[in-house]
């Protein structure tokens, strides 16, 4: 179910059209080979391709639109060199389909191909693309952006990406990236059928959000990474994490439907988590040495904590909802309910939740 705030931030989008508006700009394919400013409203036929040597700015309350081709597939905007978009609170720069009912993939993206210069846009809205921005051997900054109703909002292989105040909403994937560097802050994927899915990359999330997505909010592949004061709730699975190594700290894990947090083959320390009123399991742990220390669980559904492997697994000085010792040890799965899997060691727990909890 969507939240409140998302269903008004679908409406306010969705009801404006700029398909209507004429356009002060026209390009018919070309290639920037200078320096260009865009302002007013932008059609774009075909494909612009930024040249190495030259810088797009786009002034606030610009409007660009994709007309679509059949013939040439879908239109785009390539950077090779760079790109300054900078819109206000009052006035975002709009990047959107030319058509009167777009769809998910009604143009293709801004693609950003072997840039290291400075690429930022600022206070953007990216609408109805195919890949909004597709991010390739390329250095990119993106604050307060919004980006929805994308097939993938944000792809990148092997880029250095940094997103701040942003907004991924009502997309297929909300981030996917390929041996890349991210550093993502204050940020929220709500509303995707994947919110995030990062391989072999070197990931850091500060108070980033992630809720109700379809599948899976947070998917880990073999990643290093750093998760403080993060949040997850209402997705079917919260985060599934494989191999890698980190730590997650200050989040919290609520309501979502499956499992909140699961571990396989990882090294990750969890310190002052919160798994809350999970529909079933709140942690589940396939090997790999994590160690759980000073989390709460309250009032999940299923095991607080689930060893699904052969290793100890460290879980000493946690809150488990209660002091009553059976009480605690029946919401553990571990060898004492299956010969085949290893030990949870919960003793010494704590007898109240821990203070500094996010």
């Amino acid at each position: 179910m969507k939240t409140f705030f998302t269903i008004c931030l679908l409406f306010c989008m969705t009801t404006i059209s700029f398909a209507a508006e004429p356009a002060t700009t026209v390009y018919d394919g070309a290639v920037l080979t200078e320096d260009v400013t865009w302002s007013g409203s932008i059609l774009i036929n075909g494909s612009v391709v930024v040249a190495p040597q030259a810088t797009l700015r786009i002034d606030p309350g610009t409007v660009v639109r994709f007309a679509a081709s059949a013939a040439q597939g879908h239109p785009n905007l390539v950077i090779q060199g760079r790109l300054n978009a900078a819109g206000s609170a009052e006035r975002p720069v709009v990047l959107t389909s030319d058509r009167s009912k777009p769809v998910r993939g009604s143009w293709g993206g801004i693609v950003f191909l072997s840039t290291e210069k400075r690429n930022v846009l600022e206070q953007c809205r990216i609408e109805f693309a195919e890949i909004a921005i597709d991010v390739r051997f390329s250095t990119v900054a993106l604050k307060a952006v919004t980006i929805m109703q994308a097939r993938t909002a944000l792809l990148s292989h092997d880029g250095i990406v940094q997103m701040t105040g942003s907004t991924v909403l009502d997309s297929d994937t909300g981030i996917e990236l390929y041996d890349s560097e991210f550093d993502g802050r204050d940020t929220t994927v709500d509303s995707c059928q994947r919110g995030a899915v990062l391989y072999k990359s070197m990931v850091a999330l500060s108070s980033f959000t992630f809720m109700n997505n379809q599948q899976t909010g947070l998917v880990l592949d073999e990643c290093r990474m750093k998760i403080s004061g993060g949040y997850f709730s209402g997705n079917t699975v919260g985060v599934r994490i494989k191999g890698g190594e980190g730590q997650i700290t200050m989040t919290r894990f609520l309501r979502n439907k499956q499992t909140a947090l699961h571990l396989s083959r990882s090294r990750i320390k969890i310190t002052r988590c919160l798994f809350a009123e999970n529909l079933q399991e709140a942690l589940r742990i396939e090997d790999g040495r994590a160690l759980v220390l000073n989390n709460a669980f309250i009032s999940n559904g299923g095991f607080n904590l689930f060893n699904a492997g052969r290793e100890v697994v460290s879980a000493h000085q946690n809150w488990w909802g209660t002091k009553d010792a059976l009480l605690i040890r029946q919401k553990i799965s571990d060898e004492s309910q299956d010969k085949n899997t290893g030990t949870v060691l919960i003793f010494p727990w704590l007898n109240e939740k821990p203070p500094l909890m996010p």
